[in-house]
């Protein structure tokens, strides 16, 4: 079901409030990490920042899990 734009509107607004209890650079921190892990809602955020995991270094994600040789054949081989 569609929301109406007023739910959308409390809802940001309630992000936006968190800054009165953490600071504004924390929710910006917290808003980072979960728009990384797709966990955008104010549950998620408010559990990012009162858990203090805005304040831990997220592990990098962009590295292949396999290392990069001429002799590796890729998923189109197996076709």
């Amino acid at each position: 079901s569609q929301d109406y734009p007023e739910i959308g509107y409390k809802r940001v607004l309630g992000v936006i409030q968190l800054h009165r209890a953490y600071g504004s650079q924390r929710l910006n921190d917290a808003c980072k990490r979960a728009l990384d892990t797709d966990a955008c809602s104010y549950g998620h955020i408010k559990n990012i920042l009162k858990n203090n995991m805005d304040k831990v270094p997220q592990p990098e994600q962009h590295a292949p899990h396999i290392p990069f040789h001429d002799n590796i054949r890729g998923a189109s081989t197996y076709n």
